[in-house]
This record gives C-alpha cells, sequence and structure tokens, in this order.
C-alpha cells in the first residue's frame, strides 16, 4: 500500500489503524454534509482524524475533553465548538444548546457511552461507535433511542478500498497526521504510561 508521499515514516504509521477507523465512521459510512453538525469525543488518534476528515466535508465540529489545553488546539485544527465535559459534565445538553435544541447531525463515539451520545443526536441522526474505552457494556434508554429514531452503526477498521480513498484524499489535501510525541523504542515503558495518563492529543509512536 503506497503511503501519501508528503508524510514521514511516524505519520504513515497511524494510517492502517486510527486513519481508516476514523475514515469508516466519517466518510464511508456516514452521510455528513456540509453544514452538518458532527460530534468527536476526546482527542486521541481516532477524535482527531476525524475532526481533520469531517472538515474535508464542510462540517461544523464539536469536539469534547477534559483538558482545556487539549480543546485549544482541537480549535486550531478547524473544531468550531468545544465542550470541557469535566467543567461541563452534562455535555450532551451543552451539544443541544449549540445546536439550537435540534442535536448533532452525527456523534463519533470513541468512549462507548451510548446513553450520552444518544441524547447528544437529533431526531434521525446517527451514531458511530468506534471504541470502547468506558467498558464492554453500556446502559442506554431505549425509550429515548426509539423516540430519537436514531441509527447506531458500529465501525470496526475498514478494508483496503477505504484505505486507498483516504491516502488520494490525504494527498490532495496535503493533510498531516497529528502526532503527539515520538518515543524511542527503549522509552516503551515511558511511552505506555504517557498514554495511559491520557496526556496525548493524536497518535504517539516509537521509533526503533
Amino acid at each position: 500500500m503506497h503511503v501519501p508521499a508528503h508524510l514521514t515514516d511516524e505519520e504513515a504509521a497511524t494510517l492502517p489503524c486510527a486513519g481508516v477507523t476514523a475514515w469508516s465512521a466519517v466518510i464511508a459510512l456516514g452521510d455528513i454534509r456540509p453544514g452538518d453538525s458532527v460530534v468527536v469525543l476526546e482527542t486521541g488518534g481516532v477524535s482527531i482524524f476525524a475532526l481533520q476528515f469531517a472538515r474535508f466535508l464542510g462540517a461544523r465540529v464539536i469536539v469534547t475533553s477534559s483538558s482545556d489545553q487539549k480543546l485549544v488546539r482541537a480549535k486550531e485544527l478547524g473544531a468550531a465548538e468545544v465542550i470541557n465535559y469535566k467543567t461541563d459534565p452534562d455535555w450532551p445538553k451543552a451539544v443541544m444548546e449549540l445546536t439550537e435544541d435540534i442535536g448533532a447531525d452525527y456523534v463519533v463515539d470513541t468512549v462507548g457511552g451510548l446513553k450520552e451520545a444518544i441524547a447528544a443526536v437529533r431526531l434521525g441522526g446517527t451514531v458511530a461507535l468506534v471504541r470502547l474505552l468506558i467498558g464492554v457494556t453500556s446502559e442506554v434508554d431505549l425509550v429515548a433511542f426509539m423516540g430519537k429514531c436514531a441509527r447506531v452503526e458500529a465501525v470496526d477498521v475498514g478494508s483496503r478500498e477505504m484505505f486507498e480513498a483516504m491516502n488520494k484524499a490525504i494527498a490532495f489535501h496535503a493533510m498531516r497526521p497529528v502526532v503527539d510525541r515520538v518515543f524511542g523504542f527503549s522509552e516503551l515503558r515511558e511511552a505506555l504510561n504517557y498514554l495511559r495518563e491520557a496526556r496525548h492529543f493524536g497518535k504517539v509512536c516509537l521509533r526503533a
């Protein structure tokens, strides 16, 4: 698989898993149009790719995080609105306020809190369930879910065809994946602690 020529080895290494997963969630499975509101949860690798790809489509992206510093960086990447869920725990309500009580057209759930994601999505909207950071089960209010007539799509990486299409788009836009930090291979323990403490924004890489 040929990757865009302008990328470094570390940037290219972020594409097969995080990149393709975000592409699958936002581009391949989504029906996002210019001006649609897209909520992206957190600021890890998949989330930041989702922000960048949603911006390709002209979407209004709302990013959540518990770190104001990370939210500033998200704004620099093109996020239209940001929500600190540590200071504003009811982030679905904040999404409703930002969308004039309509709700988001699309929610990229990289956390696994389906109940909150459904609360934030609009009538007839879509939730892309990407990761299960808070556990393998989630409480869902079925009445609220049915009332929203929402669609939930489970996303598990993607296909080679998606990978090829993504690479063409990245090359066309000269987009650069966000690599937060590169560790030497001997720094593996430090790198894993860095991830465990959620200090990263985007991807963390190891170089042998």
